[in-house]
């Protein structure tokens, strides 16, 4: 199948397309995986944070 000259830009404009789509995906994954590592890493320090501390006597000036 022989293809002129719009069709190679179409396959081009195709194939650009599909891979730029594929990139975005992948790296909204990555991007949501990190964020849910952080999320629950900052749902462990409010836990761990929690109870009653005595009152310091340092004073920050």
């Amino acid at each position: 199948m022989k293809l002129g000259k719009l069709g190679k830009i179409g396959v081009g404009w195709t194939v650009i397309t599909a891979a730029g789509i594929y990139a975005f995906v992948i790296s909204k994954r990555s991007i949501d995986k990190r964020r849910h590592e952080s999320m629950k890493v900052r749902e462990r320090m409010k836990k761990a944070n929690f109870g009653e501390y005595p009152a310091s006597s340092r004073k920050f000036d």
